[in-house]
């Protein structure tokens, strides 16, 4: 049967956010890819107890689906369950998603950046501390037992080789794909919703709230152009953002794959000034739907956007977004999404683990 590997797939029972939509993607080609690589490799999804056990094996029909403990709680999970599971088993851990069992060793484990090694200032909540803690310590830890490590850039992998004692050979980068985008219905009932908007006529954000994806910039650029709408996705900003005060930025909250298809379908650009990424993915997607797209200017941005985005200086929000548009000459998305799919990640991933 070959190797034995055991994938955390705790991620299933998450919302599907950047890094888990990464792990269930990569999974899903895993799957495809099982009957070839049956000889060689025994692959085991190992998940919480669920009432979805049933679907899930449904979906991933070519590789096993085990249960293994009851906690709700995925960090108890996945370091106490799924490090029993592996011990138990005798197997090796296959981890999609940041984290890692502190007391397994060997296996494959995917990290998507360090920035609580390299950007400790991003985070100043109250008990932040904690966990910058643990996540050093699981970095560490990760690299140091891991038999293969796998990241999503070219720049994420130097960061890791300057910060950690990694042999360069040891890490594996497979990036993020767009195709999850091109199988979902666009939801044009966002418009009904939102009667103050016209497509075409609004420039649109989809991020979270981390402190890298540079709010602030959009707001400020928001305020210095009055006549120019702005749309901005994810979760709620509450009341302390700044954002009440500007009647020319629509918040939606989150929106749906189908809803954030549709924005970006529509919007004039796509802005995305990001301080620090490992990959970015929220600009594939808008390029996938043939949108501009606006990004932060940094190195891992350059790396997978080249000559086909836009670039802004991360700390100086006032500039005009339509003269910026008026340079032209970006090259076409396809010079982008040609080069990056979930299949070609899955696949890195499955001749590193033969090996």
């Amino acid at each position: 049967m070959g190797q034995y590997y055991a994938i955390n797939g705790s991620f299933l029972l998450e919302p599907a956010l950047g890094v888990q939509r990464y792990a269930a993607e990569i999974l899903k080609q895993m799957n495809k890819m099982a009957p070839a690589y049956k000889e060689c490799l025994r692959l085991v999804l190992v998940l919480p107890e669920t009432p979805r056990i049933e679907e899930i094996r449904r979906e991933f029909s070519n590789i096993e689906v085990r249960c293994a403990g009851k906690s709700r709680r995925v960090k108890v999970w996945e370091q106490v369950c799924f490090a029993r599971f592996l011990k138990k088993e005798k197997a090796k851990g296959i981890c999609l998603c940041n984290t890692v069992p502190l007391f397994s060793k060997g296996g494959l484990v995917c990290v998507h950046d360090i920035v609580f090694k390299t950007h400790p200032e991003y985070f100043k909540e109250p008990g932040a501390w904690h966990e910058i803690l643990y996540r050093k310590w699981m970095y560490t830890h990760a690299f140091h037992k891991a038999d293969i490590i796998v990241t999503v850039s070219e720049t994420s992998k130097k960061e890791i080789l300057e910060q950690y004692r990694v042999h360069a050979g040891q890490i594996y980068v497979a990036g993020n794909g767009w195709q999850h985008m091109d199988r979902k219905d666009t939801d044009e009932t966002i418009f009904q919703k939102y009667p103050k908007l016209t497509k075409g006529a609004y420039y649109y954000y989809l991020a979270s709230l981390a402190p890298n994806k540079n709010l602030s910039w959009i707001l400020k650029n928001a305020a210095g152009n009055p006549d120019k709408i702005y749309v901005l996705s994810g979760k709620p900003l509450g009341d302390d953002s700044g954002v009440e005060k500007l009647d020319n930025v629509i918040c939606t909250g989150y929106v749906s794959d189908g809803e954030a298809r549709a924005l970006m379908q529509y919007c004039r650009a796509f802005l995305f000034p990001s301080t620090y990424e490992g990959f970015g993915i929220p600009p594939m997607e808008a390029l996938c739907m043939g949108a501009p797209v606006v990004l932060g200017d940094i190195p891992v941005l350059h790396e997978i956007y080249g000559n086909a985005a836009y670039y802004v200086d991360c700390d100086n929000a006032d500039i005009s977004i339509e003269q910026l548009l008026k340079q032209g000459g970006r090259e076409a998305p396809e010079t982008v999404l040609s080069r990056y799919s979930w299949e070609k990640s899955a696949r890195i991933m499955m001749e590193a683990l033969t090996k």
